[in-house]
């Protein structure tokens, strides 16, 4: 049996973050991932043609550059370990307009350039998406704060909200469902269509309350902190980060498919491989898989207490998959209408209010979206590095029910639902995405994603739903949000914890709290000034 100060299991980009910080502050750190290559939900594969590099999962990489634990590392991730990120300077994300042919929205690096946008539709709508940006500079603090450390409880923001009229309006804002907020602050449909479709993307349904304030977070974070994509896909960044772990003297080890951990009491000490191999952990065991796949059959009976085994079957890691083709260009589309939009690798495409609403109703109903919104990117527009010379990749995706009510798989019913209703609808709004542009297709559907990555139960891709109930000070559960898991020794990652899903490395946050508990550092070292 080998034996190392930390183990990590799971190579997707929050486990390796977890690992080259460990590795760095010289923890002897192992990482464990069952397939092939790295990233989990991170990640890049040639799955249409050789040369064609496809973000099988996360692609735009935004809220990591928050992060203050990964910008330590990042700029000799950067000079030393391979990782060149390539930054949206002007156009970032594209919306074309209800009518296919109008100018639609483009939002862009600059905040001003896209009030004009939007003010082409409504100028009452462009101020006020510019007064939420502006009152950005009164949170921000506390956003980065409260992003990237052990949450703290709600009563703390509510109490000092509470104290003037304004910050009891704000704390009302804060309660409001997307589709609330968005006809309370916006008049125009056009406008109302774009913020309540950025608003929903993350895995909100338009109704559910409480999420009015990720509005006063997400519209000003992209102005304020960019986007960007790694060169040579989203699969860049964890094998950077599996670089500087062996660097620092870790191992990152692929095709390593963990079967249970190893407890002592009420201690987590270690590993065993589905292929017999065994492995000690002398200070941490760190799970950045679901919960559902840590704390069901990969932890012996009678280890785990009733009441956390109950917390784990409540545990609800998403509402919803996707249906996404990953496909090989000729040439990028042309959409109608605005040269801008082209100008724009990203869009995302929705139909009106009445529009976006009825496709999460018919997603509670189990029916395939009969005219849902698209989620669209051409990132070799930014990295030509990711398709041969001249030609390009796309992403086209959807939001569909986990199961259909008719009973059909997504293993029979994904492809003919891609060619149906997702291929024609971006044919609506572009003018060259005939067969003879599309070199190859690649349908992924839950069952398949699955397969793909066990952690993505269902073919859910958002890390767990994103309720009052389970974000916060309740992620993954009540009383573990401090990423400390229910043994000793035992600490947690991934999208299931705080602050959820997206590329945030966030598994940062993790190692922080295994150093702290090590004494080698202290909580004042975690402090930090962005």
């Amino acid at each position: 049996m080998s034996t190392y100060d930390a183990i990590i299991v799971g190579g997707g980009h929050n486990g390796l973050a977890a690992g080259a910080v460990l590795a760095k502050h010289g923890l002897k750190t192992l990482v464990l991932e069952r397939n092939s290559r790295l990233g989990g939900g991170c990640t890049t594969d040639e799955v249409t043609l050789p040369g064609f590099k496809n973000d099988l999962y996360g692609s735009s990489h935004v809220w990591i550059h928050i992060n203050p634990q990964f910008r330590d590392i990042m700029k000799e991730l950067e000079s030393d370990f391979g990782l060149e990120y390539i930054w949206a300077d002007d156009h970032i994300t594209g919306h074309p307009g209800l009518d296919k042919s109008g100018p639609g929205i483009v939002v862009y690096k600059d905040v001003d350039k896209t009030c004009a946008s939007i003010a082409q539709h409504s100028e009452k709508d462009a101020k006020r998406y510019r007064e939420i940006y502006d009152n950005f500079i009164n949170i921000r603090d506390g956003f980065v704060t409260g992003m990237f450390s052990s949450p703290a409880p709600p009563s703390l923001m509510q109490s000092s909200l509470e104290t003037t009229p304004e910050g009891v309006e704000m704390l009302r804002s804060f309660t409001l469902s997307p589709l609330d907020f968005t006809m309370e602050n916006f008049e125009n449909e056009e406008v109302r269509s774009f913020i309540l479709g950025w608003a929903t993307a993350p895995g909100n349904r338009p109704w559910q309350e409480g999420r009015g304030e990720l509005i006063y977070i997400m519209i000003p974070a992209i102005h304020v902190f960019g986007e960007s994509i790694p060169k040579g896909g989203s699969i860049e960044l964890p094998n950077a980060l599996a670089r500087m772990i062996e660097h620092y003297g870790g191992t990152v080890l692929t095709k390593a498919s963990v079967k249970r951990f190893l407890t002592e009491g009420d201690k987590a000490v270690g590993v065993e491989l589905e292929d017999g191999r065994t492995f000690r952990a002398e200070q941490a065991v760190v799970t950045s898989l679901n919960p559902k796949l840590s704390f069901g059959d990969m932890m012996d009976p009678g280890v785990l207490s009733e009441d956390f085994r109950h917390k784990v079957d409540n545990y609800n890691p998403g509402d919803f998959t996707i249906v996404r083709a990953q496909l090989a260009l000729n040439e990028a589309p042309d959409y109608f209408g605005n040269e801008e939009m082209n100008q724009t690798p990203f869009q995302r495409i929705f139909g009106s209010v009445d529009d976006i609403r009825r496709q999460y109703a018919e997603i509670e109903l189990g029916i395939a979206p009969t005219n849902p919104f698209l989620w669209v990117a051409c990132w070799t527009l930014k990295d030509p590095s990711r398709a041969p010379e001249g030609k390009h990749t796309l992403i086209v995706d959807t939001f569909v029910p986990i199961k259909l009510a008719s009973g059909e798989s997504w293993d029979d019913a994904g492809e003919k639902y891609y060619n149906d209703t997702l291929l024609p609808k971006l044919r609506e709004y572009t003018s060259n995405m005939g067969d003879d542009n599309i070199l190859a297709t690649y349908i992924q559907t839950g069952p398949s994603i699955e397969r793909d990555n066990p952690c993505l139960v269902n073919g859910t891709t958002t890390g767990g739903v994103m309720r009052q109930s389970q974000g916060g000070i309740f992620r993954p559960f009540a009383g573990y949000s401090d990423f400390r898991g229910p043994l000793k020794n035992l600490y947690m990652a991934g999208p299931s914890c705080h602050p959820g899903g997206a590329i945030s490395a966030a598994g940062t946050m993790t190692a922080q709290v295994i150093l702290q508990d090590a004494g080698i550092v202290s909580a004042e070292d975690l402090e930090f000034d962005f």
